[in-house]
């Protein structure tokens, strides 16, 4: 049910695409030199005026190569001639550049880098993407590369990176007075006091619960969140309005408990925005942020004059075309735009520090203000819903914003520095062996801006220091978070199953690092992402937990891992087996509900995202009667499963849907 593809991703899909990237770099290899990208770069010089920040420039440290002394190469004066007529060469090549300026030959020069970097995600697997970046000097430098369709602009899907517009819509409302943050839902949304409290006594959701995903509602409603490709605009817009009405079947967990990310909190965003504002979501997204940025060519629905939707494709090495995305939650991310249209909305994005841009100062500042959170977010810094994550350079702690989005095949994602106003964003249409290097790469590329504006090279924050100084071990037994079931057994060293890998546990500064070897133990995997990551076993609300971080990827991002005890409780037998829906496009087409031997009831939820099935396996425990429990804290975890009989047939209601045994 993953329609978003944000900084937090499954562990197996990691190793899948880090495995993947060897073998697609060695066909890409040969690739390179056959095709030809057109790229098509749009600069943009403004004449205002912006914060003047004091030119840099990258500090390079080249290694010094060893050279034999001349009566010792017999080739030598051969050399020399070589050296000569290339740097005569290079020389008559460049020589049209020497009269630019030494600023403009420098932008040239980073054009030329970032672009290669894109590059090399295109053709061999990514088909088509659009960039945009901004070096914190006012001129908007955008392109795309690949396939393009001939005579029309076209504009990728974004995903999540929609929930950033509708966070801002909601300060929007509350700067004109129409709605305050911390507002309970119910005065706008009455439909969600039917949702019931899994137990009494929890106070109300408020609009920043929604906003900072810790409302306890659901974390998704997979029946109807795709709909056919080609939807009207009324069917898709009667679907959303509906949204609201579904709440009557939930049932919700304490609010402000743990972080669930969740694209039902921001579809009821989009509803609560409308019955405020008095407007149709779609009109107020573009009167109030794209017309107000320029942005003529986005859209939160799927049609738009002069330009269209571009196809997109997935697969691993040959690439098919998929059907067109179109969700119901459109607030949570169905935006579709272009990498120039991007620019100009941060443009006005960072002109609201001036009470000039999209919204007051306040509301600016308190999108990027630390939110708070619960205690299970150890170290994860959220905005409004902007995830922050820490740099030092010069030993000054300084922050990037961003939000990752993924519609499959559409993945995007964003980062800038609101102080700097440097910026990089990309996105891409295909879902394939480079889909996880499109956040990898745009990271460089940030990194890269801000070392070039500023003189200096970023670096991630350290790993934060563990609480405990000892080392904390794990205790025996399952353990489940949204990357699944895990077994941790004691020994020398001791072992964590992770989506299917028996990974060895060493210890690094008080923690755990991985030891992770393949073709029976016998090679070591050794990457610099990998050996970054640490594990770490404490304690939470007196539950034994463990917590998965690295750089970049701060401690409780990931959620949590929380022991379970199975207790060999199991229904009815009939209710074991495979189950299927009936409803069309479904972002869960099936279940499977097992008797594990381990001594619990496993359920196997199948996502169908961009063509492609995906699998997770949850463990759940029986509460009598007709009622599943999944086990555990966060992402479409902890919700109830329904067991049910129909005409004599056997039945699962999960997340909305009707699923009926095959």
């Amino acid at each position: 049910m993953h329609s978003d593809h944000s900084p937090i991703r499954r562990f197996g899909e990691f190793c899948f695409l880090w495995a993947c990237s060897r073998i697609e770099s060695f066909f890409s290899w040969g690739m390179k030199s056959k095709k030809v990208q057109k790229i098509h770069s749009h600069h943009k010089k403004e004449t205002e005026s912006l914060p003047k920040i004091n030119p840099s420039r990258i500090e390079s440290v080249k290694a010094k190569a060893k050279t034999k002394s001349p009566n010792l190469d017999p080739i030598f004066p051969f050399r020399l001639i070589f050296v000569f007529f290339f740097t005569l060469l290079i020389q008559c090549q460049t020589s049209g550049d020497s009269s630019l300026p030494l600023a403009t030959q420098k932008k040239n020069q980073i054009h030329k880098e970032i672009v290669s970097k894109w590059e090399s995600l295109s053709p061999s697997s990514i088909k088509s993407l659009t960039y945009l970046y901004i070096m914190g000097d006012g001129e908007v430098h955008s392109g795309q590369i690949g396939n393009q369709t001939e005579g029309k602009v076209d504009r990728f899907k974004i995903g999540s990176i929609s929930k950033l517009f509708t966070g801002i819509a909601i300060l929007q409302l509350q700067d004109s007075g129409k709605l305050k943050l911390d507002d309970p839902v119910s005065i706008y949304l009455p439909e969600i006091k039917m949702v019931k409290p899994k137990i009494q006594g929890y106070r109300e959701i408020t609009i920043r619960d929604l906003l900072t995903h810790q409302s306890g509602l659901p974390s998704d409603l997979a029946k109807g969140f795709f709909l056919p490709p080609d939807a009207k605009e009324e069917t898709i817009l009667e679907s959303f309005r509906a949204l609201p009405n579904s709440l009557a079947s939930m049932e919700r967990n304490e609010p402000g408990k743990i972080h669930s990310y969740s694209n039902l909190s921001f579809g009821l965003l989009g509803n609560i925005i409308e019955r405020s504002s008095g407007e149709p979501i779609e009109v107020y997204f573009q009167k109030h942020i794209f017309e107000k940025a320029g942005m003529k060519h986005t859209t939160l629905l799927e049609s738009l004059p002069n330009s269209e939707l571009i196809s997109g494709y997935s697969g691993l090495f040959w690439k098919t075309q998929t059907i067109r995305p179109v969700i119901r939650d459109l607030t949570a991310g169905s935006i579709s735009t272009t990498g120039e249209d991007m620019g100009l909305f941060m443009k006005a994005f960072f002109k609201s520090k001036e009470n000039k841009g999209l919204f007051s100062s306040e509301s600016f500042e308190e999108f990027h203000r630390s939110q708070p959170g619960p205690t299970s977010n150890f170290d994860m810094k959220l905005g409004l819903p902007v995830l922050k994550t820490s740099y030092e350079a010069d030993g000054k702690i300084i922050w990037f914003y961003g939000h990752s989005g993924s519609l499959p095949p559409f993945f995007a994602d964003l980062i800038y520095d609101p102080q700097t106003e440097i910026v990089s964003f990309v996105a891409g249409n295909t879902l394939g062996l480079q889909t996880g290097s499109l956040k990898e790469t745009n990271t460089k590329v940030m990194e890269l801006l801000w070392e070039e504006r500023m003189g200096l090279r970023p670096e991630p924050s350290p790993l934060p220091t563990p609480q405990n100084k000892e080392l904390v071990k794990g205790e025996n037994g399952f353990y489940i978070s949204p990357f699944g079931i895990h077994e941790y057994k004691e020994g020398t060293p001791p072992t964590l199953s992770l989506t299917g890998f028996d990974l060895g546990l060493v210890e690094r500064e008080k923690r755990y690092g991985i030891d992770l070897r393949v073709f029976f133990g016998l090679i070591k995997i050794n990457d610099p992402q990998l050996n970054e990551i640490r594990i770490e076993f404490e304690s939470w609300e007196g539950n034994p937990i463990f917590t998965l971080y690295s750089k970049g990827l701060p401690k409780g991002t990931a959620g949590i891992g929380v022991k379970f005890l199975p207790d060999h409780k199991f229904p009815d037998s009939q209710f074991f087996g495979t189950f299927v829906t009936k409803e069309p496009y479904a972002i869960v087409p099936k279940l499977k509900l097992e008797k594990d031997k381990r001594g619990f009831p496993l359920l196997t939820i199948y996502y169908m995202l961009g063509g492609m099935e995906n699998t997770i396996q949850v463990p759940c425990q029986w509460e009598g009667g007709k009622t599943l429990r999944i086990l555990g804290y966060g992402r479409n975890l902890g919700e109830r499963i329904e067991l049910r009989e129909k005409d004599g047939k056997s039945i699962l209601l999960y997340s909305g849907g009707e699923y009926e045994k095959d």
